[in-house]
Protein backbone atom coordinates (compact mmCIF):
# COMPACT_ATOMS: atom_id res chain seq x y z
CA UNK A 1 0.00 0.00 0.00
CA UNK A 2 1.47 3.35 -1.16
CA UNK A 3 2.19 6.23 1.69
CA UNK A 4 0.05 8.96 0.79
CA UNK A 5 3.17 12.05 1.63
CA UNK A 6 1.72 15.91 2.05
CA UNK A 7 3.72 17.36 -0.72
CA UNK A 8 2.91 20.77 -2.17
CA UNK A 9 1.07 21.77 -5.53
CA UNK A 10 3.95 22.89 -6.94
CA UNK A 11 6.07 19.23 -5.69
CA UNK A 12 2.69 17.41 -7.45
CA UNK A 13 2.67 19.23 -10.93
CA UNK A 14 6.73 19.11 -10.98
CA UNK A 15 6.44 15.41 -10.00
CA UNK A 16 4.01 14.64 -12.74
CA UNK A 17 5.88 15.94 -14.92
CA UNK A 18 8.69 15.03 -14.35
CA UNK A 19 7.33 11.37 -14.30
CA UNK A 20 5.63 11.87 -17.71
CA UNK A 21 9.10 13.19 -19.18
CA UNK A 22 10.84 9.83 -17.41
CA UNK A 23 8.24 7.79 -19.22
CA UNK A 24 8.94 9.36 -22.56
CA UNK A 25 12.66 8.97 -22.54
CA UNK A 26 12.14 4.83 -21.08
CA UNK A 27 9.33 4.11 -24.44
CA UNK A 28 10.50 6.19 -27.41
CA UNK A 29 14.02 7.82 -25.97
CA UNK A 30 13.07 11.10 -26.38
CA UNK A 31 15.40 13.90 -25.55
CA UNK A 32 14.51 16.46 -22.94
CA UNK A 33 10.54 16.25 -24.23
CA UNK A 34 8.75 19.20 -22.59
CA UNK A 35 6.22 18.74 -20.63
CA UNK A 36 3.30 21.37 -18.96
CA UNK A 37 0.85 20.62 -16.72
CA UNK A 38 -1.98 22.82 -15.76
CA UNK A 39 -4.97 23.26 -13.81
CA UNK A 40 -7.72 22.32 -15.80
CA UNK A 41 -10.07 24.25 -17.66
CA UNK A 42 -13.38 22.20 -17.06
CA UNK A 43 -13.21 20.61 -13.29
CA UNK A 44 -15.87 18.09 -14.61
CA UNK A 45 -12.71 16.83 -16.37
CA UNK A 46 -10.29 16.17 -13.63
CA UNK A 47 -8.18 19.09 -11.37
CA UNK A 48 -5.45 19.21 -13.72
CA UNK A 49 -4.93 18.83 -17.36
CA UNK A 50 -1.66 18.31 -20.20
CA UNK A 51 -1.59 18.58 -24.17
CA UNK A 52 1.95 18.61 -24.43
CA UNK A 53 1.78 15.13 -26.62
CA UNK A 54 0.08 17.05 -29.72
CA UNK A 55 3.23 19.29 -30.02
CA UNK A 56 5.53 16.09 -29.66
CA UNK A 57 3.38 13.94 -32.00
CA UNK A 58 5.68 14.90 -35.13
CA UNK A 59 8.97 15.20 -33.48
CA UNK A 60 8.54 11.21 -32.10
CA UNK A 61 7.04 10.40 -34.82
CA UNK A 62 3.68 8.76 -32.79
CA UNK A 63 0.41 9.64 -32.61
CA UNK A 64 -0.79 11.80 -30.02
CA UNK A 65 -3.08 9.23 -28.40
CA UNK A 66 0.29 6.78 -28.29
CA UNK A 67 2.37 9.31 -26.06
CA UNK A 68 -0.62 10.34 -24.39
CA UNK A 69 -1.17 6.53 -23.34
CA UNK A 70 2.82 6.42 -22.07
CA UNK A 71 2.09 9.49 -20.52
CA UNK A 72 -0.64 8.42 -18.36
CA UNK A 73 1.22 5.04 -17.41
CA UNK A 74 4.08 7.02 -16.09
CA UNK A 75 1.99 8.71 -13.44
CA UNK A 76 -0.39 6.24 -12.70
CA UNK A 77 0.97 3.96 -10.16
CA UNK A 78 3.90 6.31 -9.01
CA UNK A 79 1.67 9.43 -7.18
CA UNK A 80 -0.57 7.98 -4.78
CA UNK A 81 -2.24 12.15 -4.60
CA UNK A 82 -3.61 11.08 -7.96
CA UNK A 83 -6.99 9.38 -8.28
CA UNK A 84 -7.34 8.91 -11.29
CA UNK A 85 -5.82 9.70 -15.29
CA UNK A 86 -7.96 9.55 -18.28
CA UNK A 87 -6.48 10.02 -21.95
CA UNK A 88 -9.61 11.90 -23.70
CA UNK A 89 -10.08 12.99 -27.40
CA UNK A 90 -6.85 13.06 -29.58
CA UNK A 91 -4.21 13.33 -27.00
CA UNK A 92 -5.11 15.77 -23.62
CA UNK A 93 -4.45 14.16 -20.39
CA UNK A 94 -6.81 14.88 -18.01
CA UNK A 95 -5.43 14.33 -14.23
CA UNK A 96 -7.59 14.13 -11.21
CA UNK A 97 -6.12 14.31 -7.46
CA UNK A 98 -7.16 11.90 -4.95
CA UNK A 99 -9.85 13.11 -2.60
CA UNK A 100 -7.17 12.05 0.20
CA UNK A 101 -4.37 14.64 -0.66
CA UNK A 102 -6.86 17.65 -1.17
CA UNK A 103 -8.22 16.80 2.41
CA UNK A 104 -4.65 16.42 3.30
CA UNK A 105 -3.58 19.68 2.08
CA UNK A 106 -7.03 21.45 3.10
CA UNK A 107 -5.93 20.56 7.07
CA UNK A 108 -2.54 21.68 6.68
CA UNK A 109 -3.56 25.15 5.27
CA UNK A 110 -6.32 25.43 8.45
CA UNK A 111 -3.32 24.72 10.75
CA UNK A 112 -0.31 26.94 8.52
CA UNK A 113 -2.00 29.24 6.20
CA UNK A 114 -2.45 29.06 2.64
CA UNK A 115 0.92 31.39 2.68
CA UNK A 116 3.32 28.38 3.70
CA UNK A 117 2.56 26.61 0.35
CA UNK A 118 3.18 29.63 -2.24
CA UNK A 119 6.53 28.84 -4.47
CA UNK A 120 9.49 31.33 -3.05
CA UNK A 121 10.27 32.11 -6.45
CA UNK A 122 11.99 34.83 -5.90
CA UNK A 123 13.88 33.39 -2.92
CA UNK A 124 17.57 35.31 -2.60
CA UNK A 125 16.57 37.71 -5.37
CA UNK A 126 16.07 41.45 -4.94
CA UNK A 127 14.01 43.88 -7.01
CA UNK A 128 13.52 47.50 -7.01
CA UNK A 129 9.87 48.94 -7.65
CA UNK A 130 9.08 52.42 -8.34
CA UNK A 131 6.09 53.99 -8.39
CA UNK A 132 3.91 57.28 -8.08
CA UNK A 133 6.81 59.63 -8.54
CA UNK A 134 4.60 62.60 -9.24
CA UNK A 135 6.00 65.90 -9.40
CA UNK A 136 6.71 67.10 -6.08
CA UNK A 137 3.48 70.28 -7.18
CA UNK A 138 0.63 69.53 -5.18
CA UNK A 139 -1.95 66.50 -3.97
CA UNK A 140 -1.85 63.41 -5.96
CA UNK A 141 -4.86 62.39 -8.42
CA UNK A 142 -7.32 60.04 -9.00
CA UNK A 143 -4.90 58.77 -11.36
CA UNK A 144 -1.90 58.90 -9.07
CA UNK A 145 -4.30 56.97 -6.41
CA UNK A 146 -4.70 54.11 -8.69
CA UNK A 147 -1.08 53.69 -9.62
CA UNK A 148 0.10 54.25 -5.94
CA UNK A 149 -2.37 51.23 -4.98
CA UNK A 150 -1.26 49.06 -7.85
CA UNK A 151 2.62 49.84 -7.10
CA UNK A 152 2.08 48.38 -3.61
CA UNK A 153 0.50 45.74 -4.30
CA UNK A 154 2.95 44.11 -7.20
CA UNK A 155 5.74 44.76 -4.18
CA UNK A 156 3.83 42.39 -2.18
CA UNK A 157 2.65 39.86 -4.75
CA UNK A 158 6.69 39.80 -4.96
CA UNK A 159 7.78 40.09 -1.59
CA UNK A 160 4.82 36.95 -1.12
CA UNK A 161 6.95 35.17 -3.86
CA UNK A 162 10.24 35.65 -1.95
CA UNK A 163 11.94 38.66 -3.33
CA UNK A 164 13.35 41.79 -1.59
CA UNK A 165 11.65 44.75 -2.51
CA UNK A 166 12.68 48.22 -2.10
CA UNK A 167 9.81 50.34 -2.87
CA UNK A 168 10.92 53.67 -4.14
CA UNK A 169 9.43 56.96 -5.08
CA UNK A 170 11.56 59.03 -7.96
CA UNK A 171 11.30 62.96 -6.83
CA UNK A 172 11.59 65.65 -9.91
CA UNK A 173 12.41 68.27 -7.62
CA UNK A 174 15.17 69.62 -9.93
CA UNK A 175 13.08 70.66 -13.01
CA UNK A 176 10.81 73.72 -14.21
CA UNK A 177 7.91 72.54 -12.58
CA UNK A 178 9.09 73.12 -9.82
CA UNK A 179 10.16 76.64 -10.52
CA UNK A 180 6.59 77.22 -11.91
CA UNK A 181 5.49 76.34 -8.32
CA UNK A 182 7.44 78.32 -6.57
CA UNK A 183 6.38 81.28 -8.71
CA UNK A 184 2.67 80.58 -7.73
CA UNK A 185 3.22 80.69 -4.26
CA UNK A 186 5.15 83.64 -4.41
CA UNK A 187 2.18 85.27 -6.17
CA UNK A 188 -0.47 84.37 -3.66
CA UNK A 189 2.33 85.24 -0.82
CA UNK A 190 2.40 88.84 -2.69
CA UNK A 191 -1.44 89.14 -2.86
CA UNK A 192 -1.95 88.50 0.85
CA UNK A 193 0.53 91.33 0.99
CA UNK A 194 -1.53 93.52 -1.60
CA UNK A 195 1.07 93.62 -4.31
CA UNK A 196 -0.04 92.41 -7.66
CA UNK A 197 2.09 89.20 -9.17
CA UNK A 198 0.53 86.58 -11.75
CA UNK A 199 0.53 83.28 -11.60
CA UNK A 200 2.82 81.99 -14.35
CA UNK A 201 1.33 80.08 -17.11
CA UNK A 202 0.78 76.55 -16.56
CA UNK A 203 1.34 77.80 -13.19
CA UNK A 204 -0.61 75.75 -10.05
CA UNK A 205 -4.14 77.42 -8.59
CA UNK A 206 -5.42 75.40 -6.28
CA UNK A 207 -6.87 75.96 -2.82
CA UNK A 208 -3.69 74.20 -1.64
CA UNK A 209 -1.68 76.84 -2.41
CA UNK A 210 -3.47 79.55 -1.13
CA UNK A 211 -3.20 77.64 2.04
CA UNK A 212 0.55 77.65 1.79
CA UNK A 213 0.89 81.06 1.41
CA UNK A 214 -1.02 81.70 4.39
CA UNK A 215 0.87 79.20 6.45
CA UNK A 216 4.16 80.89 4.95
CA UNK A 217 3.15 84.56 5.92
CA UNK A 218 2.80 83.10 9.47
CA UNK A 219 6.01 82.12 9.80
CA UNK A 220 7.81 84.53 8.07
CA UNK A 221 5.80 87.37 8.07
CA UNK A 222 5.80 90.33 5.48
CA UNK A 223 9.24 90.61 4.79
CA UNK A 224 9.69 88.16 1.97
CA UNK A 225 10.41 89.49 -1.70
CA UNK A 226 10.10 87.75 -5.61
CA UNK A 227 12.54 87.18 -6.90
CA UNK A 228 15.38 87.40 -4.53
CA UNK A 229 14.26 84.83 -2.36
CA UNK A 230 13.25 82.44 -4.80
CA UNK A 231 14.94 79.81 -3.52
CA UNK A 232 13.23 80.19 -0.16
CA UNK A 233 9.66 79.92 -1.82
CA UNK A 234 11.19 76.79 -3.85
CA UNK A 235 12.37 75.07 -0.97
CA UNK A 236 8.91 75.54 1.13
CA UNK A 237 7.03 74.68 -1.52
CA UNK A 238 8.57 71.33 -2.24
CA UNK A 239 8.25 70.40 1.47
CA UNK A 240 5.09 71.26 2.00
CA UNK A 241 4.38 69.21 -1.33
CA UNK A 242 6.47 66.34 -0.20
CA UNK A 243 4.46 66.58 3.20
CA UNK A 244 1.29 66.44 1.56
CA UNK A 245 1.85 63.91 -0.72
CA UNK A 246 3.25 61.45 1.66
CA UNK A 247 -0.09 62.15 4.33
CA UNK A 248 -2.05 61.17 1.49
CA UNK A 249 0.02 57.84 0.96
CA UNK A 250 -0.54 57.37 4.30
CA UNK A 251 -4.18 57.05 4.16
CA UNK A 252 -3.60 53.68 1.80
CA UNK A 253 -1.55 52.55 4.22
CA UNK A 254 1.48 53.06 1.63
CA UNK A 255 5.48 54.21 2.44
CA UNK A 256 8.35 54.13 0.27
CA UNK A 257 12.13 52.46 1.47
CA UNK A 258 13.58 55.46 -0.51
CA UNK A 259 12.71 58.89 -2.02
CA UNK A 260 15.44 59.47 -5.00
CA UNK A 261 15.25 63.40 -5.47
CA UNK A 262 16.25 64.24 -9.23
CA UNK A 263 18.79 66.79 -7.47
CA UNK A 264 20.73 63.67 -6.29
CA UNK A 265 21.63 63.18 -10.44
CA UNK A 266 22.06 66.85 -11.42
CA UNK A 267 24.81 67.78 -12.50
CA UNK A 268 27.34 65.41 -11.70
CA UNK A 269 25.39 61.68 -13.36
CA UNK A 270 23.62 63.57 -15.98
CA UNK A 271 27.04 64.79 -17.21
CA UNK A 272 28.69 61.48 -17.29
CA UNK A 273 25.79 60.36 -18.78
CA UNK A 274 25.91 63.12 -21.37
CA UNK A 275 29.27 61.85 -22.01
CA UNK A 276 28.37 58.53 -22.56
CA UNK A 277 25.96 59.15 -25.12
CA UNK A 278 28.61 60.94 -26.83
CA UNK A 279 31.06 58.22 -26.62
CA UNK A 280 28.10 55.99 -28.00
CA UNK A 281 27.15 58.49 -30.76
CA UNK A 282 24.08 58.90 -29.19
CA UNK A 283 23.59 62.59 -29.76
CA UNK A 284 24.06 65.47 -31.32
CA UNK A 285 24.32 68.98 -31.38
CA UNK A 286 21.59 71.44 -32.99
CA UNK A 287 22.55 73.00 -36.29
CA UNK A 288 20.97 76.40 -35.40
CA UNK A 289 22.29 76.46 -31.66
CA UNK A 290 25.00 73.99 -30.53
CA UNK A 291 23.87 74.75 -26.90
CA UNK A 292 20.82 72.34 -27.86
CA UNK A 293 21.42 68.34 -27.40
CA UNK A 294 19.42 65.64 -29.31
CA UNK A 295 18.90 62.21 -28.59
CA UNK A 296 19.74 60.09 -32.00
CA UNK A 297 16.17 57.90 -30.80
CA UNK A 298 15.45 57.54 -34.75
CA UNK A 299 18.32 55.60 -35.43
CA UNK A 300 18.00 52.81 -32.10
CA UNK A 301 14.20 52.09 -33.32
CA UNK A 302 12.12 54.75 -32.04
CA UNK A 303 9.90 57.36 -34.27
CA UNK A 304 11.78 60.50 -33.16
CA UNK A 305 14.92 62.17 -31.83
CA UNK A 306 14.13 63.91 -28.67
CA UNK A 307 15.91 67.58 -27.20
CA UNK A 308 17.84 66.20 -24.09
CA UNK A 309 19.16 69.63 -23.27
CA UNK A 310 17.98 72.92 -23.74
CA UNK A 311 19.38 75.79 -25.14
CA UNK A 312 19.68 77.79 -21.76
CA UNK A 313 21.23 74.14 -20.19
CA UNK A 314 18.42 72.76 -18.63
CA UNK A 315 17.14 69.10 -19.39
CA UNK A 316 13.79 67.93 -20.43
CA UNK A 317 13.05 65.31 -18.53
CA UNK A 318 14.22 62.26 -21.02
CA UNK A 319 17.78 63.47 -19.70
CA UNK A 320 17.35 62.71 -15.82
CA UNK A 321 15.36 59.98 -16.45
CA UNK A 322 17.95 58.09 -18.56
CA UNK A 323 20.96 58.42 -16.13
CA UNK A 324 18.59 57.80 -12.98
CA UNK A 325 17.87 54.18 -15.05
CA UNK A 326 21.54 53.69 -15.23
CA UNK A 327 21.72 54.40 -11.57
CA UNK A 328 18.88 52.05 -10.62
CA UNK A 329 20.62 48.66 -12.63
CA UNK A 330 24.37 50.08 -11.06
CA UNK A 331 22.34 49.04 -7.70
CA UNK A 332 22.38 45.49 -9.35
CA UNK A 333 18.84 44.81 -8.60
CA UNK A 334 17.66 41.27 -10.04
CA UNK A 335 14.62 42.88 -11.15
CA UNK A 336 13.39 46.53 -11.77
CA UNK A 337 9.70 47.41 -12.32
CA UNK A 338 8.57 51.07 -13.28
CA UNK A 339 4.77 51.86 -12.98
CA UNK A 340 3.64 54.84 -15.40
CA UNK A 341 0.65 56.43 -16.49
CA UNK A 342 -0.36 55.49 -20.12
CA UNK A 343 0.62 58.79 -21.18
CA UNK A 344 4.44 58.30 -20.35
CA UNK A 345 4.52 55.23 -22.76
CA UNK A 346 7.18 57.70 -24.88
CA UNK A 347 9.31 58.70 -22.53
CA UNK A 348 9.76 55.44 -21.04
CA UNK A 349 10.22 53.33 -24.26
CA UNK A 350 12.57 56.10 -25.12
CA UNK A 351 14.56 55.71 -22.15
CA UNK A 352 13.97 52.17 -22.18
CA UNK A 353 15.42 52.12 -25.91
CA UNK A 354 18.67 54.16 -24.81
CA UNK A 355 19.60 52.25 -21.78
CA UNK A 356 19.70 49.55 -23.94
CA UNK A 357 21.98 51.01 -26.12
CA UNK A 358 24.48 51.81 -23.03
CA UNK A 359 24.79 48.76 -20.93
CA UNK A 360 23.25 46.32 -23.24
CA UNK A 361 19.79 45.53 -25.03
CA UNK A 362 19.69 41.54 -23.01
CA UNK A 363 20.78 43.07 -19.80
CA UNK A 364 18.03 45.84 -19.73
CA UNK A 365 15.16 43.60 -21.32
CA UNK A 366 16.34 40.66 -18.52
CA UNK A 367 16.14 43.10 -15.59
CA UNK A 368 13.36 45.75 -16.25
CA UNK A 369 9.53 45.35 -16.32
CA UNK A 370 7.98 48.10 -17.63
CA UNK A 371 3.76 48.52 -16.23
CA UNK A 372 1.42 51.68 -18.01
CA UNK A 373 -1.95 52.07 -16.71
CA UNK A 374 -4.87 53.30 -18.02
CA UNK A 375 -6.78 56.50 -16.72
CA UNK A 376 -9.49 56.13 -14.39
CA UNK A 377 -13.20 57.29 -14.89
CA UNK A 378 -15.57 58.32 -11.62
CA UNK A 379 -19.01 56.80 -11.81
CA UNK A 380 -22.33 56.60 -9.81
CA UNK A 381 -24.73 54.51 -10.54
CA UNK A 382 -23.37 53.94 -13.40
CA UNK A 383 -23.23 57.66 -14.63
CA UNK A 384 -20.05 59.59 -14.72
CA UNK A 385 -19.75 62.49 -11.86
CA UNK A 386 -17.45 65.49 -11.06
CA UNK A 387 -16.71 65.76 -7.46
CA UNK A 388 -16.14 68.71 -5.64
CA UNK A 389 -12.49 69.39 -5.10
CA UNK A 390 -10.08 70.61 -2.88
CA UNK A 391 -7.24 71.02 -5.17
CA UNK A 392 -8.64 73.01 -8.01
CA UNK A 393 -9.84 71.30 -11.38
CA UNK A 394 -8.85 67.44 -10.56
CA UNK A 395 -10.10 65.09 -8.13
CA UNK A 396 -7.48 64.43 -5.28
CA UNK A 397 -6.58 60.81 -3.83
CA UNK A 398 -8.19 62.52 -0.50
CA UNK A 399 -11.10 63.39 -1.88
CA UNK A 400 -11.53 59.54 -3.01
CA UNK A 401 -10.85 58.27 -0.06
CA UNK A 402 -12.97 60.59 2.14
CA UNK A 403 -15.82 59.85 -0.62
CA UNK A 404 -15.60 56.01 -0.16
CA UNK A 405 -14.92 56.28 3.51
CA UNK A 406 -12.65 53.20 3.24
CA UNK A 407 -9.12 52.93 2.36
CA UNK A 408 -9.76 49.07 1.88
CA UNK A 409 -12.55 49.50 -0.46
CA UNK A 410 -10.26 51.62 -2.57
CA UNK A 411 -7.24 49.76 -2.70
CA UNK A 412 -9.35 46.59 -3.70
CA UNK A 413 -11.78 47.78 -6.36
CA UNK A 414 -8.53 49.51 -7.96
CA UNK A 415 -6.84 46.21 -8.10
CA UNK A 416 -9.79 44.59 -10.31
CA UNK A 417 -9.36 45.75 -12.86
CA UNK A 418 -5.77 44.99 -15.51
CA UNK A 419 -3.53 48.14 -15.70
CA UNK A 420 -3.53 48.20 -19.38
CA UNK A 421 -7.39 48.28 -18.68
CA UNK A 422 -9.16 51.71 -18.28
CA UNK A 423 -10.88 51.61 -15.07
CA UNK A 424 -14.24 52.86 -14.50
CA UNK A 425 -14.56 53.76 -10.40
CA UNK A 426 -18.52 53.37 -9.14
CA UNK A 427 -18.86 55.40 -6.11
CA UNK A 428 -22.37 53.29 -5.35
CA UNK A 429 -20.73 50.18 -5.80
CA UNK A 430 -17.78 51.16 -3.49
CA UNK A 431 -20.50 52.45 -1.06
CA UNK A 432 -22.56 49.29 -1.35
CA UNK A 433 -22.89 46.82 2.21
CA UNK A 434 -24.04 43.60 -0.24
CA UNK A 435 -22.50 41.52 -2.63
CA UNK A 436 -22.68 44.29 -5.89
CA UNK A 437 -19.01 45.44 -3.48
CA UNK A 438 -16.53 43.38 -4.34
CA UNK A 439 -14.39 43.96 -1.10
CA UNK A 440 -17.66 43.46 1.02
CA UNK A 441 -18.34 40.25 -0.43
CA UNK A 442 -15.53 38.87 0.35
CA UNK A 443 -14.61 40.51 4.19
CA UNK A 444 -17.72 39.14 4.79
CA UNK A 445 -16.67 35.79 4.22
CA UNK A 446 -14.12 35.92 6.53
CA UNK A 447 -16.39 37.77 9.04
CA UNK A 448 -18.60 34.67 9.00
CA UNK A 449 -15.98 31.98 9.98
CA UNK A 450 -14.47 34.61 12.74
CA UNK A 451 -18.16 34.33 14.23
CA UNK A 452 -17.93 30.79 13.90
CA UNK A 453 -14.69 30.53 15.44
CA UNK A 454 -15.74 32.20 18.44
CA UNK A 455 -18.32 30.55 19.21
CA UNK A 456 -15.49 27.41 19.94
CA UNK A 457 -12.51 28.93 21.63
CA UNK A 458 -10.34 25.58 21.51
CA UNK A 459 -11.60 25.50 17.45
CA UNK A 460 -7.98 25.15 16.48
CA UNK A 461 -7.52 21.91 18.49
CA UNK A 462 -10.18 20.50 16.37
CA UNK A 463 -8.41 20.49 13.57
CA UNK A 464 -8.49 17.30 11.42
CA UNK A 465 -5.45 16.05 10.82
CA UNK A 466 -6.22 12.21 9.61
CA UNK A 467 -6.79 12.71 5.76
CA UNK A 468 -9.73 9.94 5.87
CA UNK A 469 -11.09 10.89 8.92
CA UNK A 470 -11.71 14.49 6.93
CA UNK A 471 -12.48 12.84 3.52
CA UNK A 472 -15.07 11.03 4.82
CA UNK A 473 -16.73 13.70 6.53
CA UNK A 474 -16.68 16.18 3.64
CA UNK A 475 -18.08 14.60 0.89
CA UNK A 476 -20.46 16.97 -0.32
CA UNK A 477 -20.13 18.21 -3.56
CA UNK A 478 -19.70 21.78 -2.73
CA UNK A 479 -17.33 21.14 0.08
CA UNK A 480 -14.64 18.99 -2.51
CA UNK A 481 -15.28 21.66 -4.43
CA UNK A 482 -13.84 24.08 -2.50
CA UNK A 483 -11.41 21.97 -1.23
CA UNK A 484 -9.95 21.65 -5.30
CA UNK A 485 -10.23 25.01 -5.36
CA UNK A 486 -8.18 25.94 -2.09
CA UNK A 487 -5.65 23.55 -3.58
CA UNK A 488 -5.15 25.54 -6.30
CA UNK A 489 -4.66 29.24 -4.81
CA UNK A 490 -0.55 29.00 -4.22
CA UNK A 491 0.49 28.03 -8.25
CA UNK A 492 -1.88 31.01 -9.08
CA UNK A 493 -0.53 33.10 -6.79
CA UNK A 494 3.26 32.29 -8.10
CA UNK A 495 1.89 32.94 -11.46
CA UNK A 496 0.39 36.33 -10.81
CA UNK A 497 3.52 37.61 -10.00
CA UNK A 498 5.37 36.40 -12.56
CA UNK A 499 2.70 38.21 -14.64
CA UNK A 500 3.25 41.25 -12.43
CA UNK A 501 -0.58 41.18 -12.39
CA UNK A 502 -1.93 41.77 -8.58
CA UNK A 503 -5.80 41.49 -10.77
CA UNK A 504 -5.79 38.06 -10.55
CA UNK A 505 -5.73 37.73 -6.50
CA UNK A 506 -9.56 39.53 -6.51
CA UNK A 507 -10.44 37.13 -8.73
CA UNK A 508 -9.19 34.27 -6.63
CA UNK A 509 -10.77 36.30 -3.81
CA UNK A 510 -14.07 36.03 -5.20
CA UNK A 511 -13.82 32.79 -6.21
CA UNK A 512 -13.01 31.49 -2.62
CA UNK A 513 -15.63 33.65 -0.97
CA UNK A 514 -18.37 32.16 -3.61
CA UNK A 515 -17.26 28.62 -3.19
CA UNK A 516 -17.46 29.33 1.23
CA UNK A 517 -20.86 31.13 1.19
CA UNK A 518 -22.68 28.89 -1.17
CA UNK A 519 -21.51 25.50 1.33
CA UNK A 520 -21.99 28.01 3.93
CA UNK A 521 -25.70 28.00 3.15
CA UNK A 522 -26.31 24.60 2.50
CA UNK A 523 -24.33 23.25 5.33
CA UNK A 524 -24.36 23.78 9.25
CA UNK A 525 -21.16 23.95 10.38
CA UNK A 526 -21.44 23.62 13.86
CA UNK A 527 -23.60 20.51 15.16
CA UNK A 528 -23.52 19.69 18.76
CA UNK A 529 -24.90 16.20 18.52
CA UNK A 530 -21.79 15.24 15.69
CA UNK A 531 -18.48 17.06 16.28
CA UNK A 532 -17.29 14.42 13.83
CA UNK A 533 -18.66 16.72 11.37
CA UNK A 534 -18.25 19.81 12.91
CA UNK A 535 -14.59 19.26 13.00
CA UNK A 536 -14.63 18.39 9.77
CA UNK A 537 -16.64 21.48 8.23
CA UNK A 538 -14.39 23.48 11.09
CA UNK A 539 -11.26 22.90 9.23
CA UNK A 540 -12.34 23.65 6.35
CA UNK A 541 -13.61 26.78 6.73
CA UNK A 542 -10.10 27.40 8.81
CA UNK A 543 -8.45 26.73 5.50
CA UNK A 544 -10.63 29.10 3.66
CA UNK A 545 -9.78 31.35 6.39
CA UNK A 546 -6.58 31.38 6.31
CA UNK A 547 -6.58 31.56 2.49
CA UNK A 548 -8.36 34.61 2.51
CA UNK A 549 -6.38 36.38 5.11
CA UNK A 550 -3.32 35.30 3.21
CA UNK A 551 -4.76 36.74 -0.03
CA UNK A 552 -5.86 40.03 1.17
CA UNK A 553 -2.58 41.05 2.83
CA UNK A 554 -1.17 40.65 -0.68
CA UNK A 555 -3.66 43.33 -1.46
CA UNK A 556 -2.83 45.19 1.74
CA UNK A 557 -6.35 45.29 2.30
CA UNK A 558 -7.64 44.37 6.04
CA UNK A 559 -9.22 40.65 6.78
CA UNK A 560 -12.03 42.24 9.56
CA UNK A 561 -13.21 39.99 12.70
CA UNK A 562 -16.46 41.15 12.23
CA UNK A 563 -18.56 43.66 10.05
Amino acid sequence: MRTLLLKSPLQIRTGLAAAMKAALEDTFHAVNPQIEVVPSRNLSFGDLACSSAMPLAGKLKKSPREIADVMAEGITSRFPQVEKVTVDGPGFLNITLSGEYLAQFTSAVALKGAGQFIPRAGEGKTALVEFVSSNPTGPLTVGHCRQAVLGDAVSRLLEAVGWKVQREYYFNDAGRQMDKLAESLAARYMGLLGVSMDIPQGGYQGDYIVSWAEQLREEKGDLLKWPEQMKLFRDYAGSRAFTLISDDLKLLGITFDRYFAESELIPEAVEETIELLEQKQLVYRDREDPRKIWLKLSEIGRPDDRVIMREDGSYTYRMPDIAYHLNKFRRGYDLIVDIFGSDHIDTCRDVEAVVGELIGKDEVSSRLRIILHQFVTLLRGGEKVKMSTRAGNFVTLRDLVDEVGSADVVRYIFLTRRAEAHMDFDLAVAAADNEENPVFYVQYAFARIAGILRKLPDAESLVVKDSKLLLSALSGERERDLMRLLETIPLRVEAAATALEPNRIPDMLAEVARGFHGFYQHHKVVDPGNMETTAARLTLCMAVRTTLRDLLTILGVDAPEKM
